[in-house]
């Protein structure tokens, strides 16, 4: 096998895991950026990669398994943006109780569909699909990309996650805004979780939301300083480091459990790297990320 063929054949291998942690993590950042904090995002993937099995085995079809996952959560993501922009309440605390949530939908929701069909393989993508799955991906992350830069709603977004009371004084719906961001970032984020089940794993177990994968997502949005382009680069070296440890574990003699560190171990290590040097102010968050925004009622 030549050079060129080998390298054709690896990005085929890994399209499906880039275009998981790609999506996820961009729907992440898309959430974020509208100053909206995302610590459900591991109850998020599991609880998508659960409705996409069950949708795709209802349905026959692996498209339609990831067009459903994708508007189920996108309903998710209009609910969290809501309470977090209407109520004085923590973001974190939301986040995190929907976290665990979306871990008894995920099963609730998976478990039937695994007990009628067992393998889940012939309601999965192909193979030959993989890298469609990939353009389809990147063409997202571009369009995103040139609305948070190029575009009036984009500005809003990103001046919601600076400063939404000097937004509404400005004219910006904050409430509206972020209801915005909150259904197309988690609509992205449902598409790439389901991925993870039709195109990748092509099984389901319940047991998988223990595996992290969404806070895999998570540091990748995080080391990217949630920047739709810089996540490309991110996403591929998370998404080698994460199918290929195994191999890297019997390259170099390790343990199969140490190997399945790997991926955990790079993602502690950039992160220590992105706030212990420069690189902090150059990928901070939006100034307000997590912050209460709670506007009292004018009084004449």
């Amino acid at each position: 096998m030549g050079l060129e063929q080998y390298a054709v054949n690896t990005l085929v291998e890994l399209a499906p895991v880039f275009a998981t942690f790609y999506l996820v993590a961009l729907g992440h950042s898309l959430f974020e950026k509208a100053g909206l904090l995302d610590l459900a995002i591991d109850g998020v993937f599991f609880m998508g990669s659960s409705i996409a099995v069950r949708a795709a085995v209802a349905s026959g079809s692996p498209v339609v398994g990831t067009v459903v996952t994708a508007i189920a959560v996108m309903f998710l993501g209009i609910a969290l943006a809501f309470l977090m922009t209407s109520l004085p309440i923590s973001h974190g605390a939301i986040g995190l109780s929907m976290m665990f949530l979306g871990y008894g939908i995920g099963i609730i929701v998976g478990y039937p569909a695994r007990l009628e069909v067992g393998s889940i393989a012939m309601y999965a993508y192909s193979e030959g699909e993989s890298m469609a799955i990939m353009a389809i991906s990147i063409a997202i992350g571009v369009a995103v990309h040139i609305i948070l830069k190029y575009t009036k709603l984009g500005a809003s977004i990103r001046a919601c996650g600076e400063n939404p009371h000097a937004a509404a004084s400005l004219g910006v719906n904050v409430l509206l805004t972020r209801l915005i961001a909150g259904a197309a970032g988690f609509a992205i984020m449902g598409a790439g979780s389901s991925f993870f089940t039709l195109a990748w794993q092509k099984f389901w177990d319940p047991k998988s939301y223990t595996l992290g994968y969404g806070w895999l997502a998570f540091t990748v949005a995080l080391t990217s300083g949630r920047h739709p382009m810089i996540l490309v680069p991110i996403s591929l070296i998370f998404g080698g480091l994460t199918f290929y440890r195994v191999k890297i574990g019997v390259m170099y003699g390790v343990e199969k459990d140490v190997a399945n560190l790997v991926p955990f171990i790079a993602a502690l290590i950039a992160m220590l790297v992105c706030y212990a040097t420069k690189l902090k102010n150059i990928l901070a968050p939006p100034t307000s990320l997590g912050k209460v925004y709670y506007r009292e009622e004018r009084t004449v």
